[in-house]
């Protein structure tokens, strides 16, 4: 899952949000200590990672792509749903993506202090930039895939995947609004269940 996905099915609020964003930037066993809250969205972050790694949905969107683009095609998928999350966002999120773009931005940069330093600094160009509301642009997604390409050890060409975008949309559309129900329905169960785990 991407930046967006994972913002979606926080908590809303800063902590919430922060925690949401850094696990992509820690690798390894979690930082012992410090907020509690930051610590549950860490955790879940990962949890969804692997829900998505095994989910029937995501994995269907991932045959869908061809073989050329090897184990890049989670990749692909994970910004693929993430521009169809934004081209949906109106019908699935209770507040407009520009103004819930706004308040993500605002409460990272109030906490700035909790994030990893790879996150605070690509903070200031995600604001300058709108990443979040951009993804509905598909013209943006070809430009993510061309900076992925360029960062991978193994070359694979991730920049040609935005053809796949459009080739296939309509059966990925319908694997994301599948898989993106049965993720919210995840997080929800494992929200409960984590709040029964601190108690005991």
């Amino acid at each position: 899952m991407n930046y967006l996905a994972h913002l979606y099915v926080s908590d809303p609020d800063p902590i919430a949000w922060a925690g949401s964003l850094m696990g992509d930037f820690l690798k390894g066993p979690l930082p012992e200590g410090g907020d509690p809250h930051l610590r549950k969205h860490l955790l879940l972050h990962r949890k969804l990672d692997t829900f998505a790694a095994g989910n029937a949905h995501f994995l269907s969107s991932c045959r869908r792509l061809d073989t050329r683009y090897r184990f890049g095609r989670s990749i692909l998928i994970d910004v693929f749903y993430d521009h169809f999350l934004a081209c949906h966002w109106n019908s699935l999120a209770d507040v407009p993506l520009e103004t819930f773009s706004a308040q993500v931005y605002a409460g990272l940069s109030d906490c700035q202090e909790m994030l990893p330093t790879g996150l605070r600094q690509l903070l200031p160009r995600m604001v300058r930039e709108d990443w979040l509301c951009s993804y509905r642009d598909p013209a943006i997604v070809g430009r993510v895939l061309m900076s992925l390409e360029r960062r991978l050890r193994h070359r694979l060409p991730l920049a040609q995947g935005v053809d796949d975008l459009t080739d296939c949309r309509a059966a990925l559309e319908a694997d994301f609004g599948r898989f993106i129900a049965e993720a919210v329905g995840f997080v929800g169960e494992w929200k409960a269940d984590y709040v029964e785990i601190q108690r005991s």
